[in-house]
């Protein structure tokens, strides 16, 4: 398997973890296990993460997650991020998305130079792609048939863009369209397309299916273990770089409120903790981006999220996500509440947070998202 996903630290693991539910389920139907090659897009803090979050598993089945650099590198070169701004990033992805793709295609055809999760270097040539597992992919690899497990399209985001006032969303409306043409064609090849329940449209009544081969699926994230473990009551913030925060922290602070965090340095008088200790309930609510990594690690946990306004120059999904969390109640958009108002309103959400799990778990028969969508994969793809 090849992954394929768009920018941030939650694409990248979302794929490696449908990839490795699909070859747990693989092993359970007598089936042969395959290999999974991961673009290394963030270098040694991607390997870290990576290291971090799937020890065990590369412990169990060494040499079955590969990192492949000079795929990562391809895939760099269209992504939003560090210093360029959206609209920017946006350009450089409308204007070389053939050739990168294309750059992308010959890589993947050609002897690769891998490298093992344990750091083990392996050479690879003439790889039989069974399966390119996706996430809002940007590029187009044209090596195996697709399963997309997303959150959203980013044709249909960028189609409501167009909804939008520039003064909401900032960015020019012909280069949207242009954008949303390679969107389109992008999703289109997916042979099977798993949109996750809640996503980013989710909180607009009726909306139909944008692809005959769009299937609903759980939140694809593992569900976090319950923790009880002892800790003073705190905020588990995983966002930095927002103006107003150090308020929050004095705050904090004043009631006696701890800070946690999974980076000591961007976070004042925090301690480290991984996120998985959202799920205890000291914590009264994580503050976050409202990536969808977040927002279902929040809503599986039960905890609320706290998000910050969206900023007008940023990623639209963000917009989009913005709203749908805040007209299910799964979260709250930061507008410059203090804490006190903050911590009321996340005790009166979470119950429906709670209820809106167990709605899902009698709908799908489960919150497991990986799983449920691994099976649904091989039971459409028997060949695999």
């Amino acid at each position: 398997m090849v992954t394929n996903f768009a920018y941030g630290t939650g694409p990248y693991l979302r794929t490696t973890e449908l990839a490795i539910a699909v070859n747990r389920e693989r092993e359970t139907r007598g089936l042969e296990r395959w290999g999974t090659i991961v673009p290394l897009v963030y270098g040694e803090e991607q390997r870290r993460v990576m290291t971090e979050e799937f020890h065990d598993y590369d412990r169990a089945h060494p040499g079955e997650l590969f990192l492949d650099a000079p795929l990562g590198a391809i895939l760099s070169s269209v992504f939003y991020g560090g210093d360029t701004a959206y609209a920017e990033a946006l350009r450089i992805w409308v204007d070389t998305f053939a050739a990168a793709s294309a750059r992308a295609h010959a890589h993947l055809r050609g002897s690769l130079e891998l490298e093992t999760l344990s750091g083990e270097a392996r050479t690879i040539a003439n790889v039989d792609y069974a399966m390119e597992v996706s996430r809002a992919p940007r590029l187009r690899y044209g090596v195996a048939p697709i399963a997309n497990a997303t959150f959203g399209y980013i044709s249909e985001i960028l189609e409501h863009v167009l909804g939008e006032p520039a003064s909401r969303i900032a960015v020019d409306r012909t280069l949207v369209r242009e954008a949303m043409r390679i969107a389109s064609a992008i999703e289109r090849d997916a042979a099977w397309h798993g949109l996750a329940e809640p996503s980013t449209f989710s909180y607009l009544p009726g909306r139909s299916r944008r692809y005959p081969v769009e299937e609903a699926i759980p939140p694809t994230i593992p569900s976090p273990s319950p923790d009880h473990a002892p800790m003073a009551e705190g905020i588990y913030v995983t966002v930095t770089g927002i103006p107003g925060l150090e308020r929050l922290y004095r705050e904090a602070e004043t009631l006696g409120l701890k800070l946690y965090a999974n980076n000591l340095g961007a976070v004042p008088k925090s301690e480290r903790r991984l996120p998985q200790v959202i799920a205890n309930p000291k914590i009264k609510f994580q503050f976050a981006r409202s990536g969808w990594g977040s927002v279902w690690l929040s809503q599986l946990s039960g905890t609320p999220l706290v998000v910050p306004d969206f900023d007008p120059a940023d990623d639209p999904e963000i917009y989009f996500n913005n709203r749908c969390i805040e007209m299910l109640g799964l979260g709250i958009v930061w507008r410059g509440q203090s804490l006190a108002e903050i911590l009321t309103e996340a005790e009166r959400i979470r119950p429906g947070i709670q209820k809106r799990n167990r709605n899902l778990e009698q709908r799908f028969g489960t919150l497991d998202g990986n799983r449920y969508a691994a099976q649904r994969i091989i039971d459409k793809f028997p060949i695999l």
